[in-house]
């Protein structure tokens, strides 16, 4: 994001057969399917947009990705890569909020048994100098959303899962956002967002799953489309 972040990704080893599908998923809680029979595949080097409306099943088809709920029926099957090559910034807050960022930076870093230096982590992002020596719950929204960035791409996932990471971030920062996440995605990984931000999202993702009225489809190919239609079924 802002201070040259995006001077750390380099184009990329290509990671060709890593894949997580989902075949005739349903998903929900206590047995009870909120979204019912979805296929879709979800492949590196791609940035993967979810739309859909409060409550249709965006979060809740990402934590079953995940390997956090297991599904009604169905299964997931990950090919050339496993749930420990994924990080998620899904439940708000995803971070200590009596720690610094730097304190956060250093406490997932050594969950995942990984050296990173806390100032880099959080220049990547650009709240390095703002968030220096305060707390994560005095931080603005934006920074709260930044942060939370920053430490899901603490392990360098293949598989990154992002829930309305556009939230308080003003025009500057949203441009830097999806700059950062092309970045990320052309160095071999995958990106899954989910957003209702679609004029702010335009022309960021690859493809696109949209969940309506139960079920999941997903396009591919997003040459000419708005995603306003897709979101609104035309």
């Amino acid at each position: 994001m802002e201070g040259g972040s995006c001077q750390l990704y380099r184009r990329p080893i290509s990671r060709l057969g890593t894949s997580i599908s989902a075949t005739n998923l349903s998903i929900g809680y206590k047995n009870s399917p909120i979204v019912s029979d979805i296929n879709l595949r979800l492949n590196t080097g791609r940035i993967v947009c979810l739309l859909g409306a409060n409550g249709a099943g965006k979060t809740t088809l990402m934590k079953t990705l995940l390997g956090r709920i297991r599904p009604v029926s169905g299964e997931v099957t990950y090919t050339g890569t496993n749930i420990n090559e994924m990080s998620a910034a899904i439940d708000h807050p995803s971070f200590f909020p009596y720690l610094s960022g730097r304190e956060n930076v250093e406490v997932v870093s050594a969950f995942w048994g990984l050296d990173v230096d806390p100032e880099t982590a959080l220049n990547n992002v650009g709240i390095n100098h703002a968030a220096h020596g305060r707390k994560a719950k005095d931080y603005s929204t934006g920074m709260k959303e930044r942060l939370e960035l920053c430490l899901a791409l603490v392990p360098h996932p293949r598989f990154l899962f992002l829930d309305e990471p556009q939230n308080g971030l003003d025009p500057d920062g949203i441009a830097s956002l999806s700059e950062t996440l092309r970045a990320y995605r052309d160095r071999g990984n995958c990106v899954v967002i989910s957003t209702h931000l679609l004029h702010e999202i335009q022309g960021v993702p690859d493809e696109c799953i949209v969940i309506r009225h139960g079920r999941a489809a997903q396009f591919t190919d997003l040459t000419g489309v708005n995603l306003a239609d897709l979101y609104q079924g035309r």
